[in-house]
């Protein structure tokens, strides 16, 4: 008889169930053939540990006994962390949205002894999953064949999501007239009064306002860059910010990024502090800067392994109450502010003595701004700075002992590709060293501790046989390309290209003209193609971009070739579904205007790279250093001048000696 094997796991999501009455396993080959020699239905449970609504389901039916008892008897229970098999996720949250339009998490999928699904939804109260329990346990007793044909139907359609019609080669781009008018068919569905997209709940999104920030440098569309800027001011102001700490929850459940569901995620994070970087490079907004450094500053002290990468998330709840570490009662405040300072607190976050959420809870979250505020209490500007930053230390160090909410302590590869990506940025838009060397690290320790000999990676920090998925090859490989252009030390494009031939080898549909999520090594009863953005970009819409920056650093036109024939495998869906096609269409402004090639060289290019990467320039990459050891570098180094040269559509510029010169050619590039 099957017994809860939970505590044997290290997942820190799977060990949170280790001690419900619910039998549960781990997915795995053997527990398969256990369910098809027994004849028994699966029923696959899908989580993460920071989910809120997962331990909501998991204290009301998993902890129960009677449910424990119909689902122990009727069922082999599998219980997944979606963060370390998003490939299982990814087939039964397709289940869920084809049965019934939606989903989300917790994911709970019923599937034949095959792992084929005929049934799934998200979360359900007590009374209603007994029903559900009861119901499908009788049919397949009473009615399997009925089960059985509904579940080959199902299988059918989730495969049949990534069918791609023959495309036209002969067309890949649209007109730029066809472009901007895409893009233009993107405000209708941005809110222009609280920021973001017009819906609750609110999810930060960065993808669409990178590429927002591409088409404004681009075609200078004042709209796009007031979208922009809209939603990162209204992010940081809102309650989904940690005012006191820094960082970003994951979405709000409002429509004006108020009341968050508050855990943490780095992947989050990550992608925020990039665009808040790129968005700084155009605005020299202060605030962004801040929120930038602030946020790098959480990561450090919440999510950062002593040795290694980032950890995955901190949890929505602590002590069992949703948001309970961040917010804030008035008698607690009373307790620890002055007078003085609990009046402009009230004033800065519209506090109220019931408190402004739930359970008489306060949310920090900004009302009125800096001048607003010292026009109200008859201070200066910098005067007010001061009594917030008093404010914020006595409530950071009050938070300190609170009972924290739960780590996540999984170092996923692919999240902490986007975190180089975003430190490397940062070092850009700051120009500040430090971010520089924290980039490189982190770098540096992915090489050494997720990438095998034989280029195959592994989606966890130490644990080997955890095979890496598309989005771990992709974001690592985006990883390695801004890596070496903050340090042009070109083993940083060799290990991405190495990877890149892996991904083409192991992953690739040559018929598609894309990529599979999982290599073909998968066992599942569906592999699947991710290829239109979320809350994280697709895999497939990085690995284009990658090809395409690769293939002008190193010359392959081969590379080139792939991504753009990539494009146009997608074309017919985004033109359709466009805002969800965010980063796609940045590739198609890098296709239209052709790729622009800095490169960088003499005793002072690493000084010289820099202050250009200062500015936000797309569809850029920057080469360069003493040594011929990329083909953009031949015949361009003379050891002791210093030259700037700036290349498109294989013709160079002539040398710039400084900075300053080889901006004001950029500039008029984008003019």
């Amino acid at each position: 008889m099957l017994k809860n094997e939970l505590s044997k796991s290290a997942n820190p999501y799977l060990l949170q169930h280790q001690d419900n009455p619910v039998h549960w396993q781990e997915w795995s080959d053997e527990i398969l053939e256990y369910a098809k020699t027994n004849n028994k239905l699966l029923l696959i449970s899908i989580g993460y540990s920071s989910c809120h609504w997962c331990h909501v389901m998991a204290h009301e039916c998993f902890e129960d006994q009677e449910v424990a008892d119909v689902m122990n008897a009727h069922f082999v229970n599998i219980k997944i962390d979606r963060e370390e098999r998003p490939d299982i996720d990814q087939i039964y949250m397709e289940a869920a949205q084809l049965l019934t339009g939606r989903g989300g998490w917790p994911l709970n999928a019923f599937a034949l002894p095959d792992g084929k699904p005929f049934y799934a939804g998200t979360y359900f109260p007590k009374e209603n999953w007994l029903t559900v329990l009861k119901n499908i346990a009788s049919a397949y007793k009473e009615q399997p064949e009925t089960l059985r044909n509904t579940a080959n139907r199902l299988t059918e359609g989730i495969k049949n999501q990534d069918i791609f019609e023959n495309v036209d080669k002969e067309n890949i781009l649209q007109s730029e007239e066809e472009l901007i008018n895409s893009y233009e068919a993107w405000f209708k569905h941005i809110d222009f009064k609280d920021g973001g997209l017009d819906k609750a709940p609110k999810f930060p999104m960065p993808i669409v306002w990178q590429s927002l920030l591409d088409y404004y440098v681009v075609y200078k569309d004042e709209k796009a860059l007031e979208a922009v800027t809209l939603a990162l001011d209204k992010m940081y102001e809102g309650g989904i910010y940690d005012w006191v700490a820094g960082g970003f929850a994951r979405y709000s459940v409002d429509g004006y990024w108020f009341a968050p569901h508050f855990e943490k995620m780095l992947y989050d994070n990550a992608q925020l502090i990039a665009l808040y970087a790129d968005a700084y490079k155009i605005t020299k907004n202060e605030n962004y800067k801040q929120c930038i450094e602030q946020s790098i500053q959480f990561l450090n002290t919440e999510l950062k392994h002593e040795d290694y990468g980032y950890y995955s998330a901190l949890d929505a709840d602590s002590e069992g109450v949703e948001g309970l570490f961040y917010c804030w009662t008035t008698d607690e405040l009373k307790q620890l502010l002055t007078e003085h300072e609990l009046k402009i607190a009230t004033s800065f976050f519209n506090l109220k003595p019931s408190g402004n959420w739930e359970h008489k809870l306060n949310i920090l979250a900004q009302v009125k701004s800096i001048p607003q505020l010292a026009e109200t209490f008859l201070l200066t500007e910098f005067e007010i700075i001061d009594e917030l930053n008093s404010i914020k230390t006595k409530l950071y160090n009050q938070r300190k002992h609170r009972v924290r909410p739960g780590l996540d302590d999984k170092m996923i590869t692919s999240h902490n590709g986007m975190m180089v990506k975003a430190l490397a940025k940062t070092y850009q838009a700051t120009q500040d060293p430090i971010y520089k060397k924290m980039a490189l690290d982190l770098m540096d320790n992915l090489i050494e501790n997720v990438i095998h000999q034989d280029q195959r990676l592994q989606r966890i920090y130490h644990k080997s046989n955890s095979n890496g998925f598309l989005d771990d090859y992709a974001f690592i490989i985006e990883g390695l390309l801004y890596a070496y252009q903050i340090s042009f030390d070109v083993k940083y494009l060799e290990h991405a290209k190495s990877l890149a031939e892996h991904t083409l080898d192991n992953y690739f549909d040559k018929d598609k003209q894309l990529f599979y999520y999982t290599s073909h090594t998968n066992n599942l009863i569906a592999r699947k193609i991710e290829f239109s953005d979320n809350v994280i970009p697709s895999s497939n819409g990085v690995m284009a971009m990658n090809l395409w920056q690769l293939g002008h650093l190193l010359s392959e036109n081969r590379f080139i070739t792939i991504s753009k024939d990539m494009l146009q495998s997608v074309k017919a869906f985004y033109e359709e579904f466009k805002m969800y096609f965010a980063l796609w269409h940045q590739l198609e402004i890098a296709m239209q205007k052709g790729q622009i090639e800095v490169a960088v060289t003499g005793p002072n290019a690493h000084k010289h790279a820099l202050k250009l990467q200062e500015n936000y320039w797309p569809y850029t990459t920057f080469c360069g250093g003493n040594e011929e050891h990329l083909p953009q570098l031949q015949h361009k180094i003379k050891p002791e001048t210093n030259q700037i040269f700036i290349c498109q559509n294989q013709t160079c510029s002539k040398p710039f000696s400084t900075s300053i010169e080889a901006s004001e050619m950029l500039k008029s590039t984008f003019s």
